[in-house]
């Protein structure tokens, strides 16, 4: 038997002073409880009680090893505590991690039907890329990453992934840029030029997205984490921006224009990801199943 359990056993014998009381406290029988402190004390090596007739005392290593038992046995109800109130959280939330794509496209119409079908759920949407959704799949922190669906050799064992739509970068500018006109225009052209990053919420480190192109880092005149905000400074500053093929529209209307490029950018694939856990709850898996059936929207 474990040593904290051993220990909470002679913590609630102190509380009851008398073995009887306690066995009975602890639903087992007198004799299995005399033989566990018995073990308790074999395994510390020391005498915790002093018995004389039936009356039980502590010695210098019972007092110490009875305020350690009571310490544990509050850090265990606390423990309990919070978790029952995580668990009560998660069965009336729903965090979802995504990227511009996403948050700039049909997922706010099907949150609307969602929301419908489960008014009592509040939904939190974080800005993340696909590798950090990922990491905070694995950490509880969020219940759902929707971003590009990383390689088989990059993909988490623990994690599934449901591809939902194909997606591809696009550049614009301003309609005064002097790259408006340009034809299959270079990668060598493109960083002689200014670019405003788009960048996510909780991204750190260096621009380089494996999907877009290289871009200089004396080239980035602008990081900003907001689709209107990147739109507002490419037009005003004539600077570059690459948005996905989801936000085209959106550019598009605010003034912005498409440029021809040489090479296309690479296609990918953007979906679902989530672990075991997500699919207890049914709020979440009816999410899942929402985005699943409205393939066709995005």
């Amino acid at each position: 038997m474990h040593l904290h359990k051993l220990i909470y056993q002679f913590k609630v014998l102190v509380d009851k002073k008398t073995f009887t009381s306690a066995a009975e406290a602890l639903c087992i029988s007198q004799p299995t409880l005399t033989q566990n402190i018995q073990r308790l004390e074999s395994a510390l090596e020391v005498s915790l009680l002093v018995r004389e007739g039936k009356t039980l005392s502590l010695t210098v290593y019972g007092e110490h090893l009875y305020q350690h038992g009571c310490l544990l046995d509050r850090n265990y109800r606390q423990a309990m505590l919070d978790l029952d109130t995580l668990k009560r959280n998660h069965r009336h939330t729903l965090v979802l991690e995504c990227g511009h794509a996403w948050s700039h496209g049909v997922l706010f119409s099907l949150m609307q039907d969602y929301m419908q079908t489960y008014p009592e759920v509040r939904i939190t949407i974080k800005n993340s890329n696909s590798v950090l959704g990922q990491q905070h799949l694995l950490r509880g922190e969020c219940d759902l990453a929707l971003g590009a669906i990383p390689s088989a050799q990059a993909q988490i064992s623990s994690v599934h992934y449901l591809p939902v739509f194909s997606t591809r970068f696009m550049l614009f500018c301003a309609e005064e840029h002097p790259l408006t006109d340009a034809l299959s225009i270079t990668t060598d052209q493109l960083n002689q030029h200014n670019w405003v990053v788009l960048k996510h919420e909780s991204e750190e480190g260096g621009t380089d997205d494996p999907l877009l192109c290289t871009i200089a880092p004396e080239r980035v005149r602008f990081e900003v984490y907001s689709v209107s905000t990147a739109i507002t400074l490419a037009k005003q500053n004539r600077c570059l921006l690459a948005l996905p093929l989801q936000l085209e529209q959106e550019a598009l209307s605010r003034g912005l224009v498409a440029l021809d490029i040489a090479e296309a950018f690479t296609t990918f694939q953007t979906g679902i990801m989530y672990i075991d856990d997500v699919l207890k709850y049914p709020h979440k898996k009816a999410f899942i199943d929402t985005l699943i059936s409205s393939r066709d929207r995005f």
